[in-house]
């Protein structure tokens, strides 16, 4: 029954019959503005407890990394791709010269730590899941490039190494 009411309401609409034929064939109930509604109601309802229970949810716990990099170390390194940075962007180049200046040095920075960039990106995002290790990290980087900083402005001392 139901696929011959489908099928007329499709010829119909071919034939060129108004819409109203149509609204006509479907046959709905009176009360079904506040059906739409009450579905409405409850599907933006469902909607909005799924988004919370989703947010609400623990975060998985990350493993430690294979080749995690120890905490005085990952201070070094930060500090040293801190400062190469400031001398990139004080140099003054073009963008593209300079951002290709700091890939190479950042390279050369990560063979003298012995450190490969994927050991870095995974220990800098396994201290950033745990937020206390890398505040407590990078506390001590801006002290350490404090300390570097005064040691500069302060006459007769003596000259940074390079």
């Amino acid at each position: 029954m139901r696929i011959s009411i489908w099928r007329s309401l499709r010829t119909s609409c071919w034939k060129g019959e108004s819409a109203g034929f149509i609204s006509t064939k479907l046959r709905l109930p009176p009360n079904f503005a506040t059906v739409k509604r009450y579905s409405f109601r409850a599907g933006s309802w469902l909607c909005a407890l799924a988004l919370l229970v989703t947010a609400c949810q623990k975060p998985e716990e990350v493993p430690v990394p294979a080749q995690l990099i120890p905490r005085d170390k990952m201070v070094s390194l930060l500090v040293e791709l801190h400062l190469l940075e400031a001398r990139t962007d004080a140099a003054i180049l073009p963008q593209d010269s300079a951002r290709a200046l700091f890939r190479q040095q950042q390279k050369d920075v990560y063979w003298r730590y012995e450190v490969t960039d994927s050991a870095f990106v995974q220990s800098y995002r396994y201290y950033a899941i745990h937020d206390k290790d890398l505040d407590e990290i990078y506390s001590t980087v801006v002290d350490s490039l404090s300390l570097r900083e005064a040691r500069l402005t302060t006459p007769g001392s003596p000259p940074p190494h390079p």
